[in-house]
């Protein structure tokens, strides 16, 4: 195949774009680990950590309606390549951490580094993409990225034992820096052309009045914000990691070896929600999921402390819990069309990362408060509320098809 073919060029962005979300989502997953560390060198509780998670999503989340505005002046290649830059640096400079603020703040940085990976690449995945095969691209845009997350309980177990956390933090901030520089030389497009489309199609403005009036992307957008109550990495994980160490009392391997059996899920799971997606419907699959997803993490907390119940029922739950998400982008994807894209998946991901903030703050202050058992109840709640939104989304009107734009 010519590589400067549409398919060509689609494929390498994609992998280009999903190692470098598999560098984000590694640090992501490494964080979980650092925390019973941090709690004990800092002499934190669970509250304390769910205010740390707040504030650096917070951080990272307000960064995500800017995209809707910068890709009109800035080509999104460049603006991904400057992303990944700026969030290695940041890791390098956590590892020199000597304290809970300083630390909060170079994670702060990284969040701000990270955040256009979901909008903007999101965005140019799906106007490479058509909508027949938008779904696995997507999804496959996120597996990757859990290809990172799912070494962590390995690579980063042995680093933090070797090497403690704050070198640990540093080394992950090496293969963004490279991974920045490869998008940079390697990813292109026609930015003049879509400045042209994007000024026709109208003001960012005009587009955030029709994401938010819209009821079917209304709908969806509120389906992200009560979903996000129990969502992956940011939410799931840590309180998860948090309750097999210190209530549940396992020891440091068992936790990891859980730890990266919640993880594979976060690989297979989404390629084959965003198959079962272009297959059966964005709706349909997604209902299902979060169905999934409150069943699985309400028999996480029936089983207990017991490894016979425990070790089965984590594959299983990480393949649901961590699907959903790429399919609702690809939900979003399908009905906001052409550089109306860029603005909705601003919307959505500023909306989703503020709401996170205030999840994790929630659920940090409800485990320390009234027990993780009733925190994992809360997410369960999550689930079913965003289920029952997207029931009310109509499937046959708002979608709309348009050919790939390469």
């Amino acid at each position: 195949m010519d590589r400067n073919s549409p398919q060509a060029r689609a494929g390498l962005t994609l992998v280009l774009l999903s190692v470098a979300h598999a560098a984000i989502h590694a640090q992501s997953a490494l964080m979980p680990l650092v925390y019973p560390i941090v709690i004990a060198e800092f002499a934190l509780d669970a509250g304390d950590i769910g205010t740390f998670i707040a504030i650096t999503t917070a951080v990272g989340g307000t960064m995500q309606l800017a995209y809707g505005f910068l890709t009109r002046y800035l080509a999104r290649p460049s603006i991904l390549a400057g992303g990944q830059l700026l969030f290695g640096a940041s890791l390098l400079v956590a590892g020199l951490s000597q304290s809970v603020a300083q630390l909060l703040g170079a994670v702060s940085a990284a969040r701000i580094g990270a955040s256009p990976q979901h909008p903007v690449g999101n965005a140019l995945i799906s106007d490479l993409y058509p909508a027949e095969r938008r779904g696995f691209a997507i999804s496959a845009h996120i597996s990757g990225g859990n290809v990172g997350t799912i070494l962590v309980p390995f690579v980063g177990g042995a680093l933090l034992l070797a090497f403690g956390w704050q070198t640990t933090i540093a080394l992950f901030g090496i293969p963004p820096l490279v991974i920045g520089l490869l998008l940079a030389v390697l990813v292109r497009e026609d930015h003049a052309a879509y400045r042209r489309r994007a000024r026709a199609s109208g003001s960012v403005r005009t587009h955030v009045r029709e994401v938010l009036g819209r009821g079917d992307l209304r709908l969806i957008l509120a389906a992200s914000l009560v979903a996000a109550g129990g969502r992956g990495l940011d939410i799931v994980a840590p309180f998860m990691v948090l309750y097999l160490a210190g209530p549940l009392g396992f020891d440091d391997a068992t936790v990891g070896l859980l730890y990266a059996l919640l993880l594979v899920g976060a690989v297979v799971g989404p390629i084959l929600a965003g198959i079962l997606s272009d297959r059966f419907g964005r709706r349909r699959t997604l209902v299902a999921y979060y169905m999934l997803s409150a069943a699985g993490i309400l028999a996480f907390v029936w089983a207990d402390a017991n490894l016979f119940l425990v070790v089965p029922l984590l594959l299983p739950f990480g393949t649901a819990v961590f699907s959903e998400s790429p399919v609702l982008q690809a939900y979003l994807a399908d009905r906001a069309t052409g550089p109306m894209r860029d603005v909705a998946f601003a919307v959505y991901f500023t909306f989703a990362f503020g709401i996170g903030a205030f999840w994790a703050f929630v659920i940090g202050q409800v485990a320390g408060n009234f027990g993780y058992p009733i925190a994992f109840g809360v997410m369960a709640l999550s689930y079913v509320a965003a289920a029952v939104l997207l029931v009310a989304v109509r499937d046959d009107g708002g979608a709309r098809q348009e050919p790939a734009s390469c």
